[in-house]
Order: structure tokens, then sequence, then C-alpha cells
């Protein structure tokens, strides 16, 4: 039986827009959850967009559920947010994800110009 500790806990902070970086490699489309450094690839961009909204909920779910509310937001390195520049990124709002009984907002961060190809195992 779980039993939440009541010791000094600070309730858990949805963000309230998470933004996700699309790019694409050699087998298809790659997206990447900066607020938890989260990475889904698909063949099609949809694919890649449909497993990295699982992947964020189940992830935040499963967190909230084990009582590691301190360890659940861990940022991608900031050398990939800083690929991000206004003048080189389509920012685009998405259909908001329901974690429990809140909303928590997603962008679609898309480069303009692909700085660098993606490698990823899969």
């Amino acid at each position: 039986m779980d039993t939440k500790p009541t010791t000094g806990r600070k309730a858990f902070e949805l963000p309230m827009m998470s933004v996700i970086r699309y790019s694409r490699d050699n087998e298809g489309f790659v997206a990447h959850a900066l607020d938890f450094d989260l990475i889904a690839v698909g063949s099609t961009e949809d694919e890649a967009t449909e497993k990295i909204r699982w992947a964020i909920k189940a992830y935040i779910e499963f967190g909230l559920k084990n009582y590691w509310e301190d360890h659940i937001i861990f940022r991608a390195p900031e050398e990939t947010a800083d690929e991000l520049s206004p003048g080189s990124t389509t920012l685009k709002i998405m259909e908001p994800l329901m974690i429990l009984d809140r909303k928590m907002g997603l962008a679609r961060a898309t480069p303009t110009h692909e700085q660098r190809t993606t490698d990823c195992l899969a």
C-alpha cells in the first residue's frame, strides 16, 4: 500500500508550457521534450508527436505516483535549448496534455534551418 510522505513536502507544479524540439534524421523524425529530456522517434512527425505525448504523460504520472516530485523536471542540456533562437525557430502551440486533473501546454519548436543531424539509437 502506498502512503505519501507528509514531512515538509511541497506540491508539484507542472510547467505551464513545455517545449518539444523537432528535428529530422535519416530514419524519420525526433521529438525531444526539453523540460524532461525525453526523446521519441517516429517515421512521421505525427508518430513522433504521439509517442512523445505518451512518454511525457507516463513519465510525470509515474514520478508523482512514486513521490519523485523534486526530480520530475529534468531539463535537457542547455546547448540543446540554445539552438532554438527566435530568428531560426518556428514555434507552434499544440493541444494541451492532460496529466491527472491538470493541463500542461505544449509548444512545437522546429528549427527553420537544421543545425545538426541527430543520430538516434532505438
